[in-house]
């Protein structure tokens, strides 16, 4: 994701799909200013570019903001965030209190670095969600609450060892599974994502790899499926 200097400020045009700008703690002002008269409606800061706060109050001088991408941060209060009533796409660090998600309702993206304490994903209406460093207990994913309304999925660095627990999402055409080093089998796939359309299952060194001919007989609709390195459709 690059990230430049653009006159006084800092800008990636890549992690969202309008231009987004830096927050820095050292010109904060400006940086608000700037987004007002920009204006920007996608936001980020990360302490490796400057932003050290540890609230998001400065992001209620931004009642439009549509994005927000904070990364290696280490938050006290996230209270702005439930102002932001056109916010579209979120990713914010683990190092943070507990979110209640059912009160951003506008969200259709998220990036979610999970925390147990966090509620309400499963209320809203999103079309994508990643999520980071997912542990639970037991082998699957029992409790773990997800929108119905998923298209894209991917799961990165999850304990379990199976996808049993997930709920069965019809509306899901896009599965990645990265880094789950404990999974071993996809056997459910067919029941919880029968529309599935696109499976990237890597660096899942337990895992077995699906019959290409039972992938297709189970899952018609599938039409790319590589798995541990292996291009099964």
């Amino acid at each position: 994701m690059p990230i430049a200097r653009e006159g006084a400020f800092l800008v990636s045009h890549d992690l969202a799909e309008a231009p987004s700008l830096g927050l820095e703690s050292a010109n904060l002002a400006a940086c608000i200013q700037e987004a007002k008269l920009h204006p920007y409606k996608s936001v980020f800061g990360s302490p490796s570019f400057g932003f050290n706060e540890v609230s998001l109050d400065a992001l209620s001088e931004l009642p439009e903001l549509e994005a927000v991408w904070f990364w290696d941060v280490s938050l006290k209060s996230i209270e702005a965030l439930y102002a932001l009533h056109a916010l579209k796409s979120f990713g914010v660090h683990s190092k943070r209190p507990a979110i209640d998600f059912s009160r951003l309702r506008s969200l259709q993206q998220v990036v979610w670095h999970y925390k147990p304490t966090d509620t309400g994903l499963g209320t809203l209406n999103l079309k994508r969600l990643h999520i980071w460093h997912c542990s639970l207990k037991g082998e699957g994913f029992s409790g773990l609450q997800l929108p119905g309304t998923l298209e894209e999925l991917q799961l990165n660095w999850a304990s379990a060892a199976t996808l049993d627990g997930l709920p069965t999402i019809p509306s899901l055409r896009r599965l990645e599974i990265h880094q789950c080093r404990n999974l071993e089998s996809l056997a459910v796939l067919p029941i919880l994502f029968p529309r599935l359309e696109h499976l990237v299952v890597a660096a899942c060194g337990r895992v077995a790899v699906p019959d290409t001919e039972w992938l297709k007989a189970r899952i018609p609709s599938l039409r790319h499926a590589y798995v541990k390195d292996k291009k099964v459709i």
